[in-house]
């Protein structure tokens, strides 16, 4: 756990100084930044492997291009196994993020192998909520 404070002190600064800079020039605006995961962890220790993955649960920021400021979308459970609402399917955050960057997803489709593909399967929903 102290590695990752460690981590989180590091990356913190650097984060927070270029929200603030993109804000302060209006770049904000045409900016999408994401921040995210490829799984969510559990907030206890797990013995000495360390925590527990969970893929189900985890954590992504996004700000500028559109993005509601100061908000937190989603809640887990006690222990950050399972959701307990407003569940966002990965699909969904891929929809989301293709909005704010003025793509539908259902258009953006590519062929291969004879069948037509796109980056939220036949699913996916833009999550207006998160708009502002």
């Amino acid at each position: 756990m102290a590695e990752h404070a460690d981590h989180a002190r590091t990356i913190d600064q650097p984060v927070a100084g270029l929200l603030k800079d993109l804000k302060r020039t209006g770049m904000s605006e045409d900016t999408l930044l994401v921040w995210t995961t490829v799984f969510g962890r559990t907030p206890g220790v797990e013995g000495e492997k360390g925590r527990g993955h969970h893929c189900a649960c985890f954590s992504s920021w996004m700000a500028g291009a559109g993005v509601k400021g100061g908000i937190s979308y989603g809640i887990t459970d006690e222990i950050g196994a399972k959701v307990a609402e407003n569940r966002v399917h990965v699909h969904d955050f891929h929809a989301t993020i293709l909005h704010l960057l003025g793509i539908d997803h259902e258009r953006l489709t590519y062929r291969n192998a004879g069948r037509d593909f796109r980056l939220t399967d036949v699913h996916g929903n833009v999550v207006h909520d998160l708009l502002s």
